[in-house]
């Protein structure tokens, strides 16, 4: 019975810090920081488990970073039908957006039509710098906690 009820607190916790930080992508070790100042310390393992289940449920994105070395996540809300659309992400502060725009059926069916490749949306980020961070000289924000 404890360890079910650990489980649901931790999962719990998980989502919440996922939801926090829906803006942007977040790792695996985020995510146990974030849980260790909660003061609910759970296994790495365990952590990835939940994250493959989300990502299975269509809860979470996975992404390889902008380095290609390890894998993060950001949370989507329902109905953003992320394989739809491609996502841009801001190389300072870490948001993303959903590009859900008129014209993404438009860029799929070129990249089709004109260069026989099926464009895979749901995964795939185009990096640059948002409006906000323009003019910004720092590396940014982090994840919030």
């Amino acid at each position: 019975m404890a360890g079910n009820s650990y489980e649901t607190v931790s999962r719990r916790k998980i989502l919440e810090f996922l939801k926090k930080n829906s803006s942007q992508t977040v790792t695996a070790a985020d995510i146990d920081r974030y849980l260790a100042v909660k003061d609910s310390k759970v296994n790495l393992t365990t952590i990835y488990r939940y994250l493959d289940k989300l990502e299975r449920e269509g809860a979470v994105l996975r992404y390889a970073d902008g380095r290609g070395s390890q894998a993060v996540y950001q949370y989507v809300e329902p109905g953003h039908h992320c394989d739809e659309h491609l996502h841009i992400k801001c190389v300072k502060c870490g948001c993303i957006l959903h590009l859900e725009c008129a014209f993404m059926g438009e860029i799929a069916e070129h990249i089709r039509k004109d260069h026989g490749f099926v464009l895979q949306c749901k995964n795939s980020i185009l990096y640059g710098t948002c409006q906000k961070c323009s003019g910004r000289v720092s590396e940014g924000e982090s994840v919030s906690f």
